[in-house]
């Protein structure tokens, strides 16, 4: 389940999260790589989908797409990214996995749900039931540069080491102990984080690491002008990130029809 994913993304993390998005190669690549896969398929279930990263560019090259999304203010950005494209075969379910019944699809995909994710997460026995072409999951690679500084900030201001999520191979490790072998790929990508001045870089920072007293933020303004990278719109935190993508065909089964 992914109740507390609501509680996290703010209107305005959504706002950072889709600027990033917008000058990302990262939607791009993840489909390249399932090419073989979405050309033998018409219809697609984005599992915690999020704003949209994966499920927007499926909707333009598939007939239907479902989008799975627990956290409000992503469901929300996602219905308003739709509404933009001129999107009207995309439907989203502001529910988390597990909570609603979902029809059969010719592709069941699941990006960056660690909850979902781990080993021994119930959602890797029970996805391939509702997929009737094949799965794809895509995982951090664990090989990422340190995120947004957090390996710098967390001992000296949270007073505990950051540290990152599983990666990838714990998900192989779970896929094969259920007799699942996967396609694995793994896939350089930008995720780089633009800002339009350092104060809005500080407000990022403040925001994700819920510390908004002064004496931090008169840190932050010099510890990022020396870490963020200027552009003529702005500043950008740059993050070249790495992950795995892995995919299989599941077996026909004649019963797995959706609507």
């Amino acid at each position: 389940m992914i109740r507390q994913a609501g509680e996290f993304w703010t209107e305005r993390k959504v706002a950072w999260y889709l600027r990033a998005l917008e000058r990302s190669d990262y939607a791009g690549k993840v489909l390249g790589v399932l090419a073989p896969l979405l050309a033998e398929c018409e219809s697609a279930l984005d599992v915690g989908a999020g704003c949209g990263a994966l499920a927007l560019p499926l909707a333009e090259r598939l007939r239907r797409v479902t989008a799975l999304e627990p956290a409000p203010a992503m469901a929300k950005a996602l219905r308003e990214q739709a509404q933009a494209r001129g999107l009207g075969n995309i439907e989203v379910i502001e529910a988390a996995w597990g909570d609603v019944p979902v029809v059969p699809h010719d592709l069941v995909l699941c990006a960056h749900v660690g909850e979902l994710l781990h080993a021994d997460a119930p959602f890797l026995g029970e996805v391939s039931s509702v997929a009737r072409r094949g799965v794809a999951l895509v995982r951090d690679t664990g090989r990422e540069r340190d995120k947004f500084f957090f390996k710098e900030l967390y001992p000296i201001w949270l007073g505990r080491p950051y540290v990152p999520g599983c990666d990838y191979e714990e998900t192989v490790e779970g896929l094969a102990r259920l007799g699942t072998s996967p396609t694995v790929t793994l896939l350089p990508y930008r995720s780089d984080q633009p800002f339009t001045d350092l104060e809005e870089a500080c407000d990022f920072w403040q925001e994700y690491l819920g510390l908004e007293e002064e004496p931090f933020r008169e840190f932050l303004r010099e510890f990022l002008a020396k870490r963020l990278v200027p552009e003529e719109s702005g500043w950008i935190a740059p993050y070249p990130k790495q992950a795995a993508v892995l995919w299989w065909r599941v077996a026909a089964e004649e019963e797995r029809v959706d609507d």
